[in-house]
């Protein structure tokens, strides 16, 4: 069901707080149970020397990154921002079906270079 402005709805900072980016995927927040969210700001900083692109997304049950939102160029030395109005509704859920069918709801990010560091917002549907 799409977020609407009369549902309950919670804004909060992503709860793994400032992340640097590594070889995998990275941990931006932990979907609460019962729950579901949107990602309504990124924010990444790119001191690395050289352009980096990230993507959002979640992980499947059997563990592989799946992009949820479209991939974002950060530029170097430059703090890149992205806004609820520039970033389209996804919405991140638990899907339990087997393997790599089912989505774990939880929030990561994977970029192409080590060492950029991002922060998310979310809006979780309570």
């Amino acid at each position: 069901m799409p977020f609407t402005k009369d549902m309950a709805l919670l804004e909060r900072d992503g709860n793994a707080g400032l992340v640097t980016t590594t070889a995998g995927p990275d941990l931006l927040h932990t979907l609460p149970t019962g729950r579901s969210l949107r990602v309504t700001k990124v924010m990444a900083f790119n001191n690395t020397g050289a352009n980096v692109t990230i993507q959002i997304g979640t992980l499947t049950n059997a563990g592989a990154f799946s992009a949820m939102l479209p991939s974002m160029l950060c530029i170097n030395t430059m703090e890149n921002v992205w806004t609820k109005d520039e970033l389209p509704a996804r919405e991140f859920a638990v899907n339990s079906l087997a393997g790599a069918l089912g989505r774990t709801g939880n929030v990561y990010v994977q970029a192409t270079g080590v060492g950029v560091v991002v922060s998310i917002e979310v809006e979780e549907k309570i």
